[in-house]
């Protein structure tokens, strides 16, 4: 058996092994299909043993593939590991940062943190993804980003660390003007616009809604906030939606009102999110960040816009487990 192992066969048997799919593996790696499977092809001739069961969809380990990823998986979280503990000293030596924010942060958070990291890490290669929730924690549970800003789902994140950074509290979002509607006699005039149940939020909302047993009629969804909330101005409905959102659509707030969720008030929290072996200078760098920069850019503008929001619109202690 030859000793030279390539550290890029083991990645690449990583990323095959947890998504099933060459197809899979190659759009969350960046990585080719043909790059991933000459990398599986010699790292089993090297190791005289099949990993996968090839002629099964979607691929499908072997008993030795199974005991291999184990120390694969280990052999490379001692790498991230090793390469952490020689940056927590100095955060100027990062070399690469690929970082996740969540969407509703595009336009009062993300300019001035992007232009933050820029300086202060000269000699980063530096990627910014925005995406809603459920997106980013893809994004890291594939180890395709270091860090994500989040909202924490309900199962919670196995497998990966959070700090924690605001309470965002939900709120009725109706056409200016407007009372807070009465859920148990909706308005065939004024419906009701749900964002999309393939978003954290949309799913956070229905959950709440059928915790309380009410039944809407469904009108329209949508993913994008910027079109639900246009909706909403535009006399077109109403929404259950977050003071973050609400703020994201500045815009449109003369022709926006807000309400209290009337009913068992609930909230999202968001989170800095990041993979186990981050350094940890690197994570406090951006929570101190980010903590400024919401506070300033998102959470005071909104309260100062509706007062009712100030005891429930907060930044939250770094307490989560």
């Amino acid at each position: 058996m030859s000793s030279k192992l390539s550290f890029l066969w083991l990645q690449a048997f990583v990323a095959v092994a947890r998504s099933g799919s060459l197809q899979d593996a190659a759009t969350r790696s960046g990585l080719s299909t043909s790059t991933l499977s000459s990398h599986l092809q010699k790292l089993e001739a090297h190791l005289g043993a099949p990993l996968f069961d090839h002629a099964k969809r979607p691929l499908t380990l072997t008993a030795n593939g199974h005991r291999f990823l184990q120390h694969a998986e280990a052999l490379l979280q001692r790498v991230l590991q090793a390469e952490s503990e020689m940056l927590e000293d100095d955060v100027a030596a990062i070399r690469r940062l690929r970082l996740g924010l969540i969407d509703d942060f595009d336009t009062d958070v993300a300019p001035e943190l992007t232009l933050e990291l820029a300086r202060l890490l000269p000699n980063c290669a530096f990627e910014h993804f925005s995406r809603p929730s459920h997106e980013i924690l893809q994004l890291l549970t594939d180890r395709r980003i270091e860090a994500g800003v989040a909202t924490i789902p309900g199962e919670g994140l196995a497998g990966l660390e959070q700090r924690a950074l605001l309470r965002d509290p939900y709120v009725v979002v109706v056409p200016a003007g407007e009372p807070c509607p009465d859920f148990s006699a909706p308005r065939h005039d004024l419906p009701f616009l749900r964002y999309s149940s393939e978003q954290h939020i949309g799913r956070q909302i229905e959950a709440q809604l059928n915790r309380l047993r009410i039944q809407l009629p469904q009108r329209m969804s949508a993913e994008s906030n910027q079109a639900l909330m246009a909706m909403v101005a535009a006399g077109q409905g109403w929404a259950v939606s977050t003071a973050t959102c609400f703020n994201r659509a500045k815009t449109l707030w003369p022709g926006l009102s807000l309400h209290p969720f009337p009913r068992a008030q609930f909230a999202r929290e968001i989170a800095l999110i990041t993979v186990p072996g981050s350094a940890s200078i690197l994570a406090e760098m951006l929570e101190s960040m980010l903590r400024t920069l919401i506070r300033t850019r998102t959470l005071e503008p909104a309260v100062a816009q509706v007062p009712f929001l100030e005891d429930h619109f907060v930044m939250l202690n770094n307490d989560l487990s």
